[in-house]
C-alpha cells in the first residue's frame, strides 16, 4: 500500500479541500446558560471532520445535562436516550449526505453497538456517547475500531458528566492519545465533552 493518501469526498457546499493532517488541540468555552459540547482535540483538520465537528458543537444539552446528575443510573440512561435521538436528528438535517442511525452493530461476532453511525461514500462515522471517564473512552474506541469496516473511519467520543468528581484532564489526556492511534490508522477522531 503506498502512494497518495485519499480522503472520502464530502460534500458541504462548493468545492473541495483538504489540508494535510496535522495534531492540535481546541478549547472552546460556551458562556451563557447554553450547555454545548466542547471540543477538546481534534486530530486534523480534514474537511468532513470539520463538518462533524460544527455539527456537534451546534447541539444545546442544556435540557439533557443541566440536571442529571444525581439521577439515578435507569433515569440518567433515559436521558442519554432522548439526547442520543436528539443528536442523530441534528446531524442528519445537518448532513444528509450520510446514512445515520442508531445502535449499528457491525459485527455478527460481537453485540457491541455504535451509539449514532454514520455511513457516507468511502467513509463510516461512529460517535460514542459514555460519562467523561478516560477507561470508557478507551475501551469504547478499542472495541468499536476493531469491529467496524476496513474503511476510512471517522470517531467521535462525545461525553458528558458522570459525577462532580471526575477528571475531565484524564478524558483529555485519552482523547489525545486516540486521536494520535486514529492517525496512524489514516483515520480521523474527536473528542468532546459537555458542560
Amino acid at each position: 500500500m503506498g502512494g497518495a493518501k485519499r480522503y472520502p469526498t464530502f460534500n458541504i457546499g462548493d468545492g473541495y479541500r483538504f489540508a494535510p493532517p496535522i495534531l492540535h488541540l481546541l478549547y472552546v468555552r460556551f458562556s451563557g446558560d447554553a450547555v454545548k459540547p466542547e471540543i477538546l482535540v481534534q486530530s486534523d483538520d480534514d474537511i468532513a471532520l470539520r463538518s462533524i465537528i460544527s455539527s456537534i458543537s451546534s447541539i444545546e444539552c442544556s435540557k439533557f445535562f443541566s440536571d442529571h446528575l444525581g439521577k439515578s443510573q435507569p433515569d440518567q440512561r433515559i436521558i442519554v436516550t432522548g439526547f442520543q435521538r436528539f443528536a442523530k436528528s441534528v446531524l442528519a438535517a445537518a448532513m444528509p449526505d450520510i446514512e445515520w442511525s442508531m445502535e449499528h452493530c457491525p459485527s455478527r461476532e460481537s453485540r457491541d453497538s455504535i451509539d449514532i453511525f454514520g455511513k457516507g461514500n468511502g467513509f463510516v462515522v461512529a460517535i460514542e456517547l459514555d460519562k467523561n471517564r478516560a477507561d470508557q473512552v478507551a475501551k469504547k474506541f478499542v472495541s468499536r475500531t476493531a469491529i467496524l469496516p476496513p474503511t476510512i473511519i471517522y470517531f467521535i467520543s462525545l461525553c458528558y458528566p458522570g459525577t462532580e468528581n471526575m477528571d475531565r484532564s484524564e478524558c483529555a489526556k485519552y482523547f489525545s492519545y486516540c486521536s494520535t492511534l486514529s492517525l496512524r490508522m489514516n483515520n480521523h477522531y474527536a473528542g468532546f465533552i459537555i458542560g
